[in-house]
């Protein structure tokens, strides 16, 4: 069910992951030195002095242009690499993967098809072939056969997890753990960052297993993920905009829109590691050597494209980013009805607030940013 039930809003509407997008971008941008050292990396060790196969694989491709922004630096790197060693280009294969709810047709369709062409006219243009091809399933299992891929970036998607945590939602006792919080906060009780925590190393570990079977000998890997900076999940504000959503369920609430028990079993399956508990996953599992990492964090109010002049419409923007990723998982729970009372009426109020503005003006995101090498 959770995973046909997660994906980010389709489309290329007002409220969509493709117009909504731009804090990903960010994410990508301030870590993309690791991906072109990785691929600097292969190019010395894979192109031999024939022309060969680079393969790659982009996990949790989501829709929207960042994937073949992404791309395009990818393969720029490449290029100048091989010129710089005097060895032929290689024919490119790119592939693109979600989960199957993913809106494959937007991302591959006529919407940013101008993204497509732009890198096969720039491999075109250095004679070099590029194909493209999307893989639907969860990276929480096999997805490509044995060493077929080169290098595996993913930005973005590794904080998800392959379902909510056990123990919150099919609690033996009927009992609900987390009331009034939808994740990990300073109203939840210490087992719940255990549990989310716990889920988090089943699910990465799964992830480095399977991906350690995929990639070529001397494969790499770089993986980027929404994170924490403090060692302490229940006391740090990681994810501030959950609470924006806490606040608002609760005001629905209070005017009996939704249920009071509906909300109490709605729990986000996303975990916001530490780079602590990210290495240490790493390197219990075994498959793979940390070359470089990196941690950064970005403010929310530095993650748009345009600045608009109105703060409100600043917050309302912000708050569209949220709802792209956010609003298929509300509709399975609560139904299509909540949307228009909540990012319509609830919200706005909330983020027109004086209160509201100070308190997150400064609200940031931490980010971890790590190279791997498969051993």
């Amino acid at each position: 069910m959770l995973e046909r039930n997660l994906h980010m809003l389709g489309g290329t509407g007002e409220s969509s992951y493709a117009a909504n997008s731009t804090l990903q971008k960010r994410y990508a941008a301030g870590a993309m030195f690791l991906v072109k050292e990785a691929m600097e990396s292969l190019v010395h060790v894979m192109i031999p002095t024939s022309e060969t196969l680079l393969v790659f694989a982009d996990l949790g491709c989501s829709t929207g242009a960042n994937a073949f922004v992404t791309h395009s630096s990818i393969m720029g790197t490449i290029s100048k690499t091989c010129k710089k060693l005097d060895r032929p280009m290689p024919e490119i294969q790119l592939l693109l993967n979600d989960l199957p709810g993913n809106d494959f047709n937007t991302l591959l369709g006529p919407a940013l098809s101008s993204y497509k062409e732009r890198i096969s006219e720039a491999m075109r243009e250095i004679g070099v072939s590029f194909y493209t091809a999307a893989v639907s399933g969860s990276f929480y299992t096999k997805l490509f056969p044995k060493r077929s891929v080169h290098f595996i970036y993913s930005c973005a998607s590794l904080h998800w997890l392959s379902q909510v945590p056990f123990g919150l939602s099919n609690a033996t006792d009927g009992t609900v753990i987390n009331r009034r919080s939808l994740w990990i906060s300073n109203k939840s009780p210490p087992i719940v960052s255990r549990l989310y925590l716990e889920q988090f190393q089943r699910d990465f570990s799964l992830f480095l297993k399977h991906r350690c079977e995929e990639l070529h000998s001397e494969g790499r890997m770089t993986l980027i993920i929404p994170g924490r900076v403090g060692a302490n999940a229940l006391t740090e504000e990681s994810a501030p905009w959950i609470s924006w959503y806490e606040d608002g369920l609760q005001d629905l609430v209070s005017v009996g829109i939704v249920k009071a028990a509906d909300v109490n079993s709605f729990n986000v399956p996303f975990y916001y590691p530490s780079m602590a508990e990210v290495k240490s996953i790493i390197h219990t599992e075994g498959s793979f050597e940390i070359i470089n990492d990196h941690a950064y964090e970005i403010l929310y109010t530095n993650c748009l494209d345009v600045i608009p002049a109105d703060t409100d419409k600043i917050w309302e923007k912000i708050i569209n980013i949220s709802r792209a990723v956010l609003e298929p998982l509300l509709v399975s729970h609560f139904g299509d009805s909540i949307i228009q009372p909540l990012f319509f009426s609830t919200l706005p109020k909330m983020y027109a607030k004086e209160s509201f503005k100070e308190k997150y003006k400064l609200a940031s995101q931490a980010n971890l940013a790590i190279s791997l090498k498969k051993k």
